[in-house]
């Protein structure tokens, strides 16, 4: 008999932390994610009305408001996050006021989860996986980039800033296939400040290269 439980993909890793607050890690499951098309010109203000957030102005950022916020992820694509278990309400209300505009709103949020990584080490610790300049005067809180970490496609978004207490806070949108592989690389990028290991679930070996 099949069992109908939901199962975050990364429902059997548990909230790791580095050494003396240098970083944590968590996943955020069942957050929704909404996967939007739409003209910014076309929109007239309906994305605003729907969700209570406006369209990024500027390329790679996103706009939020509490739990809600939408991602920059091409000239007429965007991300939606909605609060967890929220995709559906968010989705209806985005198809009520774009009904004249052309658009689509697609829901992903089982097709991806959510990585959460914050603390003082955490922009080092994806700087070990990716080519993306995460320095704090080049990244900064409310930016949006897809890029590879090590083998994972992926979407970072830096939620809070570096002078917000407990450092700063990234959030990565990867698709579940490779949630456990990314949760293991970025342990493996905060080993030397004391984040504990993760063995993949596949069994493979390998070793981040330092």
């Amino acid at each position: 008999m099949s069992d109908a439980r939901r199962r975050s993909p990364l429902g059997h890793r548990k909230p790791i932390r580095a050494m003396e607050g240098a970083a944590r890690m968590v996943e955020l499951p069942f957050i929704g994610k909404l996967a939007l098309r739409v003209d910014p010109q076309a929109d007239n203000g309906a994305v605003r009305r729907a969700l209570g957030v406006p369209l990024p102005a500027d390329a790679c950022t996103a706009t939020r408001q509490d739990e809600t916020a939408i991602l920059w992820i091409g000239p007429d694509e965007f991300w939606v996050i909605t609060p967890r278990d929220g995709e559906a309400g968010s989705a209806k209300a985005l198809e009520k006021e774009l009904a004249t505009i052309h658009h689509q709103v697609v829901d992903v949020t089982s097709y991806y989860t959510v990585i959460e990584l914050a603390g003082p080490r955490a922009a080092e610790m994806l700087m070990k996986l990716t080519t993306l300049d995460l320095h704090r005067r080049a990244f900064v809180a409310g930016q949006v980039a897809g890029s590879m970490f090590g083998a994972a496609q992926a979407t970072l978004w830096q939620v809070e800033g570096d002078e917000v207490d407990g450092g700063p806070t990234f959030r990565l949108l990867v698709r579940r296939t490779m949630a456990d592989y990314l949760w293991c690389l970025l342990a493996e990028a905060g080993f030397e400040w004391g984040m504990p290991k993760q063995a993949p679930l596949s069994g493979e070996t390998w070793r981040l290269e330092r």
